[in-house]
């Protein structure tokens, strides 16, 4: 029976199982308990003296309860949960239980559980204070959690140890990691730190490295840099051996190119950062400032009035009169492109910057994954940014945005009358809303766009829309040098943010659709398209979900264009007959005979080269190869129809559907889209 107990009307059992060390790690359960408060209630047993109990299971928690007393933490007549007993063998059996089938927590778990705080806006001062640990050892995990994927998931399955992990560590270059880890993991010293360090430290790179690519074969080369390779190696199989001289070469060209885009933009600082992408904590550790776009002059009003007016009439003309291929439709049309960019460079001179505001703010540029320099289109700076040309602020201190300022309020009204209003007043607004689709998708997409802009934000918008962005299954697996993720980051980037440095929401609100439609589509896009989560063509399971299939072929996506299986992806992650049945569907039962007595490791390999057409073979069976894609990253799935018919008050109850006969009518994806059940994690984890 759980009961409450006030804290001094407890003792420690003589009978606790736990003996030894029983004072250690007190004080850091104890700051735990005074954050968190008691997670686990105590086993005890009732004592002569009415009211009072011996505690048979949580002593440490006993003792951290009764130190926060004693700090005055919590006060005296403090109350806990506990689960009183009423045999006293039993209760010496919980106690060894509790004890004895206590499982040490994950190191990759505590990695992502510390980083998942430091990502929803505390410091790691917080985290450690919270935690009863110190700051450095959040820091140390935190770290951890942004290991590269290979290595993360190695940690989380217990493959290395987290000494091992620990020596990846050494450096923030996840590209370095993950091709230190592919060499070490099959070598018979790689599971040693200190081999790992002196690997990760020196290594090797490939010539279609980015910034191998970034830096180039001429200049590399031409600077002393030794290149490992054979006659029958493509350029890009080469092997750069002088990782340090790359490393410099690369920081320098960077370097060189951060103080001239700096200057070319009087802007206070362009850091170099020679990696394919920003680091998340070198941004948290700046301001990100959105420049608001100026409202046009007069002047710019009356020219895009006339331009437009223009524009129009020649389309009519185009549409209606002129003959296509006529020398009066080309300049037309010469004269409509020139419209068009006069029109862009109006738009472009309401973002100029203020130079005394470029002079606050700077911005990243880094090396892409296609080897050519990319500037970071977000701006940052290192202190709130001050306009010198805005008016001085009233006294009495700054406004907190949704507050009504100083104005006259009115009486004071109770909390129930609020409540009941604000209901009355809601239901008000909602019916206009509802009856103005235009203002409700504006709103739609501006609630979204600002829940990407301000995600680690508070904003009181008093509506329930979101547009979260879909977690990973694998935390750590960020897959940031896919063209897939490269495309996103470069979406982000183009997203016109000119809004979002307003002060207020009605600003911003108002500001937002003021966009053009390719603007705001823009922003309705990625919002939408960041919520859906990851899904697999497979024969079932969580990951199962043909609706995603069918947007994929409406969409006409081409996967072969966009990712292809590979030994570290795919091949080296299935089973030896899987890899032989992709070669018998590529070449047939030659191409499979060829190699079905090849060693796994070498079969990988095998595959993975023909998949992205390395290999010496037929024209057609090339071709056929570097098209390959496994069953389940295709989009060929269809979708089931629901085994129970859905309900809703909007359709009609009778709808005519017998559930017997519902799940007859499910849709049979095919023998080509089962996945035994054993391959069916081999298929998650290599997607």
């Amino acid at each position: 029976m759980i009961q409450s107990v006030k804290v001094k009307n407890l003792t420690l059992s003589k009978d606790n199982v736990r003996k030894s060390n029983r004072g250690a790690g007190i004080d850091p359960l104890a700051a735990n308990i005074a954050a968190q408060g008691l997670l686990q209630n105590l086993i005890v047993t009732p004592l002569k003296k009415a009211g009072t109990f011996t505690v048979k299971a949580g002593g440490r928690r006993l003792r951290a309860l009764q130190l926060l007393i004693e700090q005055g933490t919590l006060p005296a007549d403090h109350t806990v949960p506990v689960l009183v007993l009423g045999d006293d063998d039993n209760a010496i059996e919980a106690s060894l239980a509790e004890n004895f089938q206590r499982l040490p927590m994950n190191p990759a778990d505590e990695c992502t559980a510390f980083n998942f705080l430091i990502q929803k806006g505390m410091t790691a001062e917080d985290v450690a204070k919270r935690q009863g640990v110190t700051t450095r050892f959040v820091e140390q995990r935190v770290r951890l959690a942004e290991l590269a994927p290979p290595v993360f998931e190695a940690l989380a399955a217990g493959e290395i140890t987290l000494g091992v992990a620990q020596a990846y560590a050494v450096t923030t270059d996840v590209d370095r990691q993950t091709r230190v880890f592919a060499q070490m993991k099959t070598s018979y010293y790689g599971d040693n730190p200190d081999n790992i360090r002196r690997a990760i430290l020196n290594g090797t790179v490939k010539a279609n490295d980015a910034k191998a690519r970034f830096v180039g074969r001429d200049a590399y080369v031409a600077a002393g840099g030794r290149i490992e390779g054979d006659l029958f190696a493509t350029e890009g199989d080469e092997n750069w051996i002088d990782v340090d001289l790359i490393e410099t070469l690369a920081a320098s060209k960077l370097e060189a190119a951060a103080a001239e885009l700096a200057q070319a933009e009087g802007l206070a600082f362009v850091t170099p950062i020679a990696a394919t992408h920003v680091p998340y904590d070198l941004e948290r550790q700046l301001h990100e400032y959105h420049a608001p776009a100026r409202a046009l002059t007069e002047d710019e009003t009356a020219r895009v009035e006339v331009l437009s007016a223009e524009n129009d009439a020649l389309i009519d003309q185009l549409e209606q009169e002129l003959p296509d291929g006529s020398a009066e439709a080309e300049a037309a049309n010469a004269r409509i492109e020139a419209i068009e960019r006069e029109l862009e460079t109006i738009e472009d001179d309401r973002h100029e910057i203020d130079p005394a505001l470029k002079a606050q703010i700077g911005t990243f540029v880094y090396i892409g994954g296609d080897g050519e320099p990319r500037v970071h289109t977000r701006l940052f700076s290192e202190k709130p940014v001050v306009d010198p040309n805005a008016p001085p602020k009233e006294s009495g201190g700054a406004a907190v945005e949704g507050a009504a300022g100083d104005a006259e309020q009115g009486p004071k009204l109770s909390a129930t009358l609020i409540d009941e209003l604000a209901t009355q007043r809601r239901q008000i607004l909602v019916a206009h809303m509802a009856s103005d689709p235009a203002m409700a998708l504006d709103l739609t997409i501006f609630l979204m766009a600002q829940n990407v802009v301000f995600e680690q934000a508070h904003i009181p918008n008093h509506s329930t829309l979101k547009s979260s962005a879909a977690g990973f299954p694998i935390f750590g697996f960020r897959d940031e040098g896919s063209m897939a993720s490269q495309t996103i980051d470069d979406q982000r980037q183009k997203l016109d943010t000119s809004w979002a440095g307003l002060p207020t929401m009605t600003a911003r609100f108002d500001a937002f659709r003021a966009l053009d439609d390719e603007a705001r589509g823009a922003w309705v896009a990625f919002s939408i398209a960041r919520t859906l989560e990851p899904t697999l063509n497979v024969a079932e399971g969580y990951r199962s979900n043909g609706f995603h299939d069918h947007l994929g072929r409406l969409l006409d996506i081409q996967v072969e264009n966009w990712w292809r299986p590979t030994a570290e992806n795919f091949f080296g992650r299935v089973k030896k007959p899987v890899m032989l049945d992709a070669l018998e569907e590529i070449g047939g039962p030659i191409l499979r005979g060829r190699y079905k007595d090849a060693k796994k490791g070498d079969l990988a390999g095998t595959c993975a080269s023909l998949c992205n057409g390395q290999g010496i073979v037929e024209a057609e069976i090339r071709e056929k190869a570097t098209a390959w894609l496994p069953e389940a990253m295709r989009f060929d799935g269809i979708e089931k129809a629901a085994r129970t018919p859905l309900r809703s008050s909007f359709a009609d109850d009778e709808t005519g559907i017998d559930p017997d006969e519902d799940e007859d009518t499910d849709l049979d994806t095919g023998d080509d889209a089962v996945i035994d059940h054993e391959e069916e994690e081999d298929f998650s984890q290599a997607a």
